[in-house]
């Protein structure tokens, strides 16, 4: 009958030093974020008009943009989330072979940002205080005037991120 040889202390350790690697990995993992849509139905902005950047436009490349400036009014209801620390992100949806990038300002409750086609922007870290955040963002929209024979329809949404548990 063979014996098995005598396990070391190093070996030991390193086993223990895996097994606690293993256990802080679950433990991270379950206190992860997850993503929920927010509702802005009572969200709404005033009508913009693009318009050329330059005032006399050219055939040169810098001078092809076109600009619109327009007021949101943003209302988030957050009331699923109150107490909970929270991140809010404003999202743009994609839009094939286009060159929109919209930025804006913020009043006070949401964060500045810049977003372009497929991008989500941090609007929103903290806990969340009450039932709705409300602000109102100065928002300028970019594009390029040879992606602009139908300029598209953009509908921005809106995602938070809340601890999983």
């Amino acid at each position: 009958m063979k014996h098995a040889p005598p396990i070391s202390r190093n070996r030991v350790a390193l086993v223990a030093m895996s097994l606690v690697l293993v256990l802080c990995a679950a433990q991270a993992n379950a206190a992860g974020w997850a993503t929920f849509p927010v509702d802005d139905s009572m969200s709404h902005s005033s009508a913009a008009q693009l318009r050329w950047r330059q005032p006399l436009p050219s055939r040169d490349a810098a001078n092809l943009l076109l600009d619109a400036t327009l007021d949101a009014r943003i209302v988030l209801n957050v009331s699923p989330w109150v107490g909970k620390p929270a991140r809010i992100y404003m999202v743009m949806p994609v839009l094939p072979q286009s060159s929109l990038t919209v930025q804006w300002l913020a009043g006070g409750a949401l964060l500045p940002g810049r977003l372009s086609s497929g991008q989500r922007q941090l609007v929103y870290q903290g806990v969340i205080a009450g039932a709705r955040i409300e602000d109102t963002l100065r928002v300028t929209v970019l594009a390029d005037a040879r992606d602009a024979a139908t300029p598209p329809r953009v509908n921005f949404t809106f995602e938070i991120e809340v601890p999983s548990r």
